[in-house]
Order: structure tokens, then C-alpha cells, then sequence
């Protein structure tokens, strides 16, 4: 079992990846983190606390993370793709002033004090919050066990521009920061959270074992995002669980990503390239080891995926 800290700005397939987790016998989640960017900081909190409190675990700490990227500049928020409240059709009837001015990374950092060594971070939204946590205690971060990101894109188009990945976009200093500076780092990006994919058919079955009002949630948001899905890649399949993977991804489960090792760097200042990931990939170049080097995910199993994933949302812990 693995003790987990999720950071999430939670749209629709963070809320999945929260869902798993608290599902997953596997998973200790002793923490969980907001943030900025599918939607704004106190929305995200709200989200977290509905879900968790859906799911009866309000005993888990959630922390309110940054509001804003290390620029200064104002985040773009997509109500588009997430919905307004970020949870698609589903507007949770939490105020969510309730949670500005709640910034506080110091109970972040007793969790990692209380388990030296034990903890693995999931970053599934923007990178500012853990950037921010390393400025402020590095000395507690080297306390960190491991850290995996949801970003980036290698071989393939962003999503966000025609380069980069969302997450990277939307903090590129801090995603920068990040892969050059956080060790035992494994980056799981959009080229193979696109193929990460629950179909409807697969939707309909998992709802068809829903027995819960967490679980009942899953089918109307993943419907609200496979219509989205339908008008920004016409013919797609499913939803892709870009979010979801990341977090199975730190479960290491056999045969699930095909990694390889590269020191990867985050454009931040080009005018058409901001955000775009960085490796070198040329034929003739090698896996690279110790301090810098992240692990990245270039492969992903589908089959793997999708009997996990049904597995753990079908069961009734």
C-alpha cells in the first residue's frame, strides 16, 4: 500500500482519479492538495471535500494550494470542457467561499514529516503548488519518497497549444522547475493519457455496480466530458483519463507504461512554444541516470488500463 499525497485542481478527471483512489485497497491517501487551473483554487477545495465527503472520508486533510501561476499572471480557467463547478452537470451545494484565505502548507509538510520517506506525490494540475512547497521547505520535500506529474507531451501535439500540454501551459516556470529540480521524478504525459480511454460501454458497466452516491457520480460527469470529447476530437471513442493514469502510474502496476529515462526541461518563455516539453529523443541517445533525470512514460497498455479501472470502480469497499 502507498501512501499518497494528490495534488489536483479537480475537473472531471481529477475527480475520477480522487474516486480510485479512495476506492483502491492499494492506495493509503493521506492527503489531498487544491489548486488552480481547471477551475479556480476554492472551487477545486470545494470539489475535494463533496467527493470525500461522499465517499465518507472527511477524516482526510485537504490543503488549499495557490491561486495563481508563478508568473503573476491571471490562470485561464475552461468551463468548457469542465463545467462551471468543474464537475461537469453536478453542482455541489457547497458555497465555495467557504475556502479562501485558507492557503496552508504547513500542514502539508507535517504530513510528509510524519511519514519520512514513505510518501509519493501525484500531481494531476498545475505544477505552482508543489513548486511553491519546494521554495518554501526543501529540507522537507527531501523527505518526499517520489513524485509523479501528469504532463507534457512527447511525439505528439499539445492540447492546450499546438505544443504544449494544459498543466505544463498553464505554469511553465513552475513545470520547469519541477522536472529539473525533483528527484525520483516519473512524468506520465499526453501521449499516452490519450490512449488512457473509457468508453460509454465502459461508463454504462461501471454505473450498472454503482450501489453509492459516489459512485453514481461517475456516469453524468464522464457523460458531460465524452460530449465535450465528441466536439474537440469528432470520433474519439471515450474520455481520456489523463488524470487517472497519472495516479495509476505511482500504483507501478505490471505491464501498465513503457518508460524511458531523459532530463526534460519546460519552455517558459517562447512566444509560440510556451509550455512545450523538452527531450532528447534523437535516434542514438540513452537512458540518462542521477540527479535531473525523470522517468517518462512513452507507452501505455489500453487492456491493462481498462481491467484496473473496472475493477476498482466496480467494487464496493
Amino acid at each position: 500500500m502507498k501512501k499518497i499525497i494528490l495534488f489536483a485542481d479537480t475537473g472531471i478527471d481529477d475527480a475520477i482519479a480522487l474516486i480510485y483512489a479512495v476506492k483502491n485497497p492499494e492506495v493509503d491517501l493521506i492527503g489531498v492538495v487544491s489548486g488552480y487551473g481547471n477551475i479556480d483554487r476554492e472551487k477545486a477545495y470545494r470539489n475535494i471535500e463533496y467527493l470525500l465527503e461522499l465517499a465518507g472520508r472527511t477524516d482526510l486533510p485537504v490543503i488549499a494550494g495557490v491561486t495563481r501561476p508563478l508568473s503573476g499572471e491571471d490562470p485561464v480557467f475552461f468551463p468548457d470542457i469542465h463545467g462551471s463547478e468543474g464537475l461537469g452537470p453536478i453542482d455541489p451545494p457547497i458555497p465555495e467561499e467557504r475556502y479562501a484565505n485558507r492557503t496552508n502548507f504547513s500542514k502539508l509538510f507535517r504530513l510528509i514529516k510524519e511519514n519520512p520517506k514513505e510518501v509519493t506525490i501525484v500531481n494531476v494540475g498545475r505544477c505552482t503548488s508543489l513548486a511553491i512547497a519546494h521554495y518554501l521547505s526543501p529540507e522537507v520535500m527531501e523527505d518526499v519518497k517520489e513524485t509523479y506529474l501528469m504532463g507534457g507531451a512527447f511525439h505528439v501535439p499539445g492540447n492546450a497549444t499546438e505544443v504544449a500540454e494544459a498543466n505544463f501551459f498553464g505554469d511553465p516556470i513552475a513545470a520547469d522547475f519541477i522536472t529539473q529540480n525533483v528527484k525520483n521524478l516519473t512524468i506520465i504525459p499526453l501521449n499516452v493519457t490519450r490512449d488512457a480511454i473509457l468508453t460509454p460501454e465502459e461508463v454504462n458497466f461501471i454505473d450498472s455496480r454503482a450501489d453509492s452516491a459516489l459512485e453514481e457520480l461517475i456516469k453524468p460527469i464522464l457523460d458531460f466530458y465524452y460530449e465535450v470529447y465528441q466536439q474537440l476530437e469528432p470520433g474519439i471513442e471515450g474520455t481520456p483519463q489523463h488524470d487517472l493514469a497519472a495516479l495509476m502510474a505511482a500504483l507501478e502496476i505490471e505491464g501498465l507504461f513503457q518508460y524511458r529515462r531523459r532530463e526534460v526541461s519546460v519552455e517558459d518563455a517562447g512566444e509560440y512554444t510556451s509550455g512545450e516539453s523538452v527531450a532528447d529523443f534523437r535516434p542514438g541517445t540513452r537512458n540518462c541516470f542521477g540527479p535531473g533525470c525523470s522517468r517518462i512514460a512513452l507507452r501505455i497498455n489500453e487492456e491493462v488500463f481498462v481491467s484496473n479501472v473496472l475493477e476498482i470502480l466496480t467494487n464496493h469497499r
